[in-house]
């Protein structure tokens, strides 16, 4: 590849803007969280298999929401009324919806990185841009 990889910083912003980890210009996703296949800005292909983000995912959801509720649990918090309780569990719910395609955005920056890393973004696995149809 002929740009210089990103910074770690730098791929999690952009992540966490839906934005390409590579260029951080072209979008990630076409809706919600429906993934385009390649970056507009600079061809990048996403991802080569669908399904890689799922560790990635994992790993973010369970520190982000699922940590909180088993600390909850484990320290039996004292709440004096079960409407805390609610209302924290519909803040969390809320917060784990809102947030799902910043997430996936976040999870395709690390799975860029570490395909920079380990050398799967080789010239010859980058396909052609599209031609212009008129």
């Amino acid at each position: 590849m002929n740009r210089p990889t990103p910074r770690f910083r730098t791929v999690l912003y952009r992540g966490l803007r839906c934005r390409c980890p590579q260029c951080g210009v072209g979008h990630v996703f076409q809706g919600w969280v429906k993934l385009h296949d390649h970056c507009s800005e600079c061809n990048l292909q996403y991802l080569q298999d669908q399904g890689d983000l799922w560790a990635y995912l994992v790993a973010i959801d369970r520190a982000l929401f699922i940590l909180p509720l088993i600390i909850l649990i484990y320290f039996r918090l004292y709440i004096p009324s079960s409407a805390w309780l609610y209302l924290l569990a519909a803040g969390l719910l809320t917060g784990f919806i809102y947030t799902l395609p910043h997430r996936n955005g976040i999870a395709l920056g690390l799975d860029y990185l570490v395909r920079r890393k380990w050398g799967d973004l080789s010239a010859a696995s980058v396909p052609p841009p599209p031609a212009d149809s008129k």
